[in-house]
């Protein structure tokens, strides 16, 4: 006879077996300023990526303005990045949604940034409700606590664009690869 372990809220979180009571619990706790939840990743960010906007979320303690919009292109990519490196962060949770992550996390791993895509069918047990703006908050708290897992990503051999350089740009400048100015 085996004896069976009660799971922790958090393996339950995990596996998405929180009953009703227990996740609005959950939701209460996360909410407020003080959860009673160890810090896993102090200096985290949260970023809701969306095809025409990125929203930032950094510690409110990091900036005066704690959530900015950051648009799309490159050079608001390599903005969005120099202020989180000014906001002392290490470590970034963005949601995997479409292909938009894709440069996002290019150019922030270029930075030193620590990139964590998460998927959304992980999130979607955790309690609480969440807009558009209000997303990035969250998966940054939800970071901070540790509460994210990382998706497994297959590091590619060279330049997406040739293959050959290395650098793991995506960028083009009329079908060539910046980096290495091949193809």
């Amino acid at each position: 006879m085996t004896i069976r372990r009660k799971m922790s809220t958090f393996e339950r979180l995990q596996r998405g077996k929180l009953n009703r009571k227990q996740c609005k619990e959950l939701e209460r706790r996360l909410q407020s300023p003080d959860p009673g939840l160890e810090i896993i990743h102090r200096n985290a960010a949260g970023i809701d990526v969306g095809s025409g906007s990125h929203f930032v979320a950094v510690p409110p303690d990091r900036d005066a303005q704690p959530i900015r919009e950051f648009g799309s292109w490159t050079a608001a990519l390599h903005e969005m990045a120099a202020w989180l490196k000014s906001c002392r962060i290490d470590t970034v949770a963005i949601q995997a949604t479409g292909v938009y992550w894709v440069v996002l996390c290019d150019v922030l791993e270029a930075a030193g940034l620590k990139v964590w895509v998460v998927n959304a069918q992980g999130t979607k047990n955790l309690p609480g409700r969440k807009s558009d703006v209000q997303e990035c908050e969250w998966l940054r708290k939800l970071h901070t606590y540790g509460l994210l897992r990382n998706s497994y990503r297959r590091r590619s051999e060279g330049c997406a664009i040739c293959g050959g350089c290395g650098s793991g740009w995506w960028e083009t400048q009329a079908g060539r690869c910046n980096r290495c100015k091949r193809h």
